[in-house]
């Protein structure tokens, strides 16, 4: 039986987890935890923090021993409308220059690759922005020293139904 739109309640939480692929369960099952009211994009959202979790252990210090990765769900209007993922990582392992991140489709054989390309396609929009002084984020000290943090948001409609046509 679908939840009305009145029992589904504003979110707004913050987690940080060890950067371990085993902590990548621990991060889709709290996301999926507070998507509950949201059965329509709840799958979604939780592939999409599944994938970029892993990115952020894959590609940053996040994935060092010691490394950190801070999830953050919250959900804009009353009642919601909009819910927004954000993943904040600990940085480049590297001094090399930050590359633009791209949603493309890599090859059929590419065993990985496909994080931000599916993040494109189950939501709404999506992007990156520096992690180090934005006043309502991570200011990037709790992930650790290193600078470079970066945080990946992604936006699901609560209701698709009211979007316009191509607004994607």
């Amino acid at each position: 039986m679908p939840m009305s739109d009145d029992a589904r309640g504003p979110i707004q939480a913050t987690r940080t987890f060890p950067g371990t692929a085993e902590n990548c369960g621990r991060a889709r099952s709290w996301v999926r935890s507070l998507t509950l009211p949201y059965p329509d994009v709840r799958d979604s959202v939780e592939l999409v923090a599944s994938e970029l979790f892993t990115n952020a252990i894959r590609h940053t210090r996040s994935g060092d021993p010691g490394g950190l990765v801070q999830m953050t769900l919250s959900t804009e209007d009353d009642p919601p409308t909009l819910l927004r993922l954000e993943i904040t990582d600990g940085g480049l392992r590297t001094d090399l220059p930050k590359q633009v991140a791209h949603a493309l489709l890599p090859p059929s054989d590419a065993q990985s690759g496909r994080g931000l390309f599916i993040a494109s396609v189950l939501s709404r929009a999506w992007g990156r922005f520096p992690a180090h002084g934005n006043g309502d984020h991570l200011s990037g000290a709790a992930l650790g020293p290193h600078s470079g943090s970066m945080t990946t948001w992604v936006e699901f409609s609560l209701h698709p139904e009211l979007e316009m046509a191509g607004s994607r």
